[in-house]
């Protein structure tokens, strides 16, 4: 689930951590610590994939991507607590992001079994767990090695 990078000199400055660093209050499920991140993109990239960085762990980073590039027919409800929890406005939509992994199988999977979703005006965010949806939390997208 996770990437381990090691700091280089395109450490994120303060300042720009002030300014959009997201913030899952809970934490992430099973990284309880990992709360405050900041999405880093590279528009010069075909790919729609974006990297997570923990501000509390500079080691840490998740690639995620939309998970409707995984699943055209992918969706998420959010409940009246979950709206609550991110204090997303009505009319308001969440982002959402699934996170890739490469497994030792050479399998690139997505986890659609827990998205995270993201207030775009607060920055607040949450990771839901969809137990009841059928969703998986290794969906195969691609064979990126063959297996040994």
């Amino acid at each position: 689930m996770t990437v381990t990078v090691e700091p280089t000199s395109a450490t994120i400055t303060p300042s720009v951590q002030a300014k959009s660093a997201l913030l899952f209050s809970a934490g992430l499920v099973g990284c309880e610590d990992w709360k405050r991140f900041v999405l880093i993109t590279d528009d010069g990239l075909e790919l729609p994939l974006a990297r997570l960085q923990s501000l509390d762990d500079p080691r840490i980073a998740l690639i995620v991507t939309d998970p409707n590039r995984v699943d055209e027919n992918y969706s998420v409800s959010l409940t009246s607590q979950d709206r609550a929890d991110l204090d997303l406005a009505d009319g308001v939509e969440a982002e959402v992001y699934c996170t890739l992994t490469v497994g030792s199988d050479g399998w690139l999977t997505a986890n659609l079994l827990g998205p995270l979703v993201v207030n775009p005006v607060n920055l607040h965010g949450k990771q839901l767990v969809l137990a009841e949806s059928g969703y998986s939390p290794t969906h195969p997208i691609k064979q990126l090695l063959e297996a040994e």
